[in-house]
């Protein structure tokens, strides 16, 4: 999801922070995808099971796993390695 929105992100810049705004949509300094709030409660309302970018996705146990910023269990069971 995209927009033309922009989303501010904190650099490290020496002892302190730099302050970089980027378009929604894109991808930070660190890697990870940047969603304005707006295209956030959007994204939530259409996917209230926690998967922003790729609904959908269910662990062995049918438990919905992962986030916006990629793939983490969430579920109990595939942490604990069963």
């Amino acid at each position: 999801m995209t927009c033309k929105n922009t989303v501010i992100q904190f650099v490290e810049r020496g002892y302190g922070y730099k302050e970089v705004e980027s378009r929604c949509g894109t991808t930070g300094v660190h890697g990870q995808l940047l969603i304005c709030d707006e295209c956030m409660d959007k994204l939530t309302a259409q996917y209230p099971q926690g998967w922003h970018t790729t609904p959908g996705d269910l662990c062995k146990h049918g438990t919905y796993v992962g986030d916006a910023y990629g793939a983490d269990h969430l579920c109990g069971e595939c942490e604990e390695g069963r």
